[in-house]
Protein backbone atom coordinates (compact mmCIF):
# COMPACT_ATOMS: atom_id res chain seq x y z
CA UNK A 1 0.00 0.00 0.00
CA UNK A 2 1.28 3.90 -0.85
CA UNK A 3 -0.36 6.80 1.35
CA UNK A 4 0.79 9.85 0.64
CA UNK A 5 0.03 12.95 2.97
CA UNK A 6 -1.21 16.49 1.97
CA UNK A 7 -1.49 19.73 4.04
CA UNK A 8 -0.92 23.73 5.18
CA UNK A 9 2.54 24.90 5.19
CA UNK A 10 1.11 26.69 8.64
CA UNK A 11 -0.04 23.48 10.07
CA UNK A 12 -0.45 23.42 13.68
CA UNK A 13 0.84 20.06 15.36
CA UNK A 14 -1.50 19.05 17.85
CA UNK A 15 -1.49 15.14 19.65
CA UNK A 16 -4.75 14.11 18.57
CA UNK A 17 -4.07 14.82 14.83
CA UNK A 18 -0.59 12.74 15.81
CA UNK A 19 -2.08 9.68 17.78
CA UNK A 20 -4.90 9.49 14.70
CA UNK A 21 -1.99 9.01 11.70
CA UNK A 22 -0.04 7.15 13.79
CA UNK A 23 -3.09 4.41 14.51
CA UNK A 24 -4.04 4.78 10.66
CA UNK A 25 -0.90 3.85 9.79
CA UNK A 26 -0.17 0.79 12.45
CA UNK A 27 -3.99 -0.23 11.58
CA UNK A 28 -2.56 -0.69 7.36
CA UNK A 29 0.65 -2.06 8.98
CA UNK A 30 -1.17 -4.76 10.06
CA UNK A 31 -3.21 -5.84 7.36
CA UNK A 32 -0.36 -4.79 4.41
CA UNK A 33 3.35 -6.15 3.67
CA UNK A 34 4.59 -3.07 3.11
CA UNK A 35 3.57 0.45 3.61
CA UNK A 36 5.55 2.70 1.76
CA UNK A 37 4.67 6.63 2.64
CA UNK A 38 5.03 9.54 0.59
CA UNK A 39 5.51 13.20 2.45
CA UNK A 40 7.02 16.26 0.33
CA UNK A 41 9.22 18.39 2.69
CA UNK A 42 7.70 21.43 2.54
CA UNK A 43 5.87 23.19 5.44
CA UNK A 44 5.20 21.83 8.94
CA UNK A 45 2.10 19.14 7.40
CA UNK A 46 4.78 17.21 5.83
CA UNK A 47 7.42 17.38 8.71
CA UNK A 48 4.84 16.20 10.69
CA UNK A 49 3.31 13.61 9.04
CA UNK A 50 7.05 12.44 8.58
CA UNK A 51 7.91 12.45 12.40
CA UNK A 52 4.48 10.14 12.52
CA UNK A 53 5.64 7.62 9.92
CA UNK A 54 8.85 7.88 11.71
CA UNK A 55 6.99 7.31 15.50
CA UNK A 56 4.89 4.35 13.39
CA UNK A 57 7.82 2.27 12.11
CA UNK A 58 8.97 1.82 15.79
CA UNK A 59 5.86 -0.19 16.13
CA UNK A 60 6.01 -1.44 12.70
CA UNK A 61 8.97 -2.38 10.59
CA UNK A 62 6.81 -2.48 7.45
CA UNK A 63 6.38 1.07 6.73
CA UNK A 64 8.46 3.00 4.74
CA UNK A 65 9.25 6.34 4.89
CA UNK A 66 9.57 8.58 2.02
CA UNK A 67 10.80 11.77 1.22
CA UNK A 68 9.60 12.45 -2.51
CA UNK A 69 11.54 15.78 -3.77
CA UNK A 70 10.84 18.36 -6.54
CA UNK A 71 13.98 19.59 -8.04
CA UNK A 72 17.97 17.62 -7.54
CA UNK A 73 19.44 21.29 -7.66
CA UNK A 74 22.44 21.42 -5.54
CA UNK A 75 21.11 24.03 -3.53
CA UNK A 76 17.84 22.48 -2.75
CA UNK A 77 19.58 19.04 -2.08
CA UNK A 78 21.95 21.16 0.89
CA UNK A 79 18.58 22.32 1.99
CA UNK A 80 17.37 19.29 2.77
CA UNK A 81 20.62 17.83 3.66
CA UNK A 82 20.04 17.89 7.32
CA UNK A 83 16.95 16.03 7.33
CA UNK A 84 17.86 13.14 5.13
CA UNK A 85 18.57 11.25 7.51
CA UNK A 86 14.79 10.86 8.97
CA UNK A 87 13.93 9.02 5.93
CA UNK A 88 14.36 5.59 4.66
CA UNK A 89 13.75 6.81 1.07
CA UNK A 90 14.76 10.06 -0.89
CA UNK A 91 12.55 9.70 -4.43
CA UNK A 92 13.11 12.03 -7.13
CA UNK A 93 10.19 11.67 -9.57
CA UNK A 94 10.47 11.85 -13.29
CA UNK A 95 10.34 15.95 -13.52
CA UNK A 96 13.59 16.20 -15.56
CA UNK A 97 11.66 18.11 -18.60
CA UNK A 98 8.72 20.18 -15.94
CA UNK A 99 9.87 24.01 -15.45
CA UNK A 100 11.01 24.48 -11.91
CA UNK A 101 7.72 26.46 -11.64
CA UNK A 102 5.73 23.49 -11.85
CA UNK A 103 7.81 20.57 -10.40
CA UNK A 104 6.40 21.05 -6.59
CA UNK A 105 2.99 20.82 -7.95
CA UNK A 106 3.95 17.93 -10.74
CA UNK A 107 5.46 16.00 -7.88
CA UNK A 108 2.38 16.06 -5.68
CA UNK A 109 0.39 14.97 -8.28
CA UNK A 110 2.98 12.23 -9.12
CA UNK A 111 2.93 10.96 -5.52
CA UNK A 112 -1.10 11.13 -5.87
CA UNK A 113 -0.52 8.91 -9.12
CA UNK A 114 0.85 6.57 -6.82
CA UNK A 115 -0.86 6.31 -4.01
CA UNK A 116 -3.66 3.99 -2.64
CA UNK A 117 -4.62 6.64 0.17
CA UNK A 118 -3.91 10.04 1.00
CA UNK A 119 -3.87 11.62 4.46
CA UNK A 120 -5.27 14.98 4.23
CA UNK A 121 -4.87 18.13 6.71
CA UNK A 122 -6.80 20.75 4.56
CA UNK A 123 -8.50 23.86 6.04
CA UNK A 124 -8.22 26.40 2.97
CA UNK A 125 -9.77 25.62 -0.39
CA UNK A 126 -6.26 27.85 -2.00
CA UNK A 127 -3.01 26.82 -2.33
CA UNK A 128 -0.59 23.73 -2.82
CA UNK A 129 -2.54 21.21 -0.23
CA UNK A 130 -5.85 22.30 -1.51
CA UNK A 131 -4.83 21.60 -5.32
CA UNK A 132 -3.40 18.26 -4.44
CA UNK A 133 -6.74 17.15 -2.79
CA UNK A 134 -9.03 18.32 -5.48
CA UNK A 135 -6.66 16.12 -7.45
CA UNK A 136 -6.52 13.22 -5.87
CA UNK A 137 -10.56 13.31 -5.42
CA UNK A 138 -10.63 13.52 -9.21
CA UNK A 139 -8.42 10.17 -9.64
CA UNK A 140 -10.76 8.87 -7.07
CA UNK A 141 -8.64 8.28 -4.45
CA UNK A 142 -9.16 7.19 -0.74
CA UNK A 143 -8.99 10.05 1.75
CA UNK A 144 -8.57 10.27 5.39
CA UNK A 145 -9.33 13.41 6.70
CA UNK A 146 -7.62 14.94 10.06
Amino acid sequence: MVISFCGHRNFTPDAEKEKTIIDLLLKYAETEQEVICYTGGYGAFDWFAASCINEAKKAAHNIVNCLAIPYITSSYLERISLHTKKFDEIIYPPLETVPPKFAIVRRNAWMIDKSDLLIACVKYNWGGAARTLEYAKSKGKEIVFV
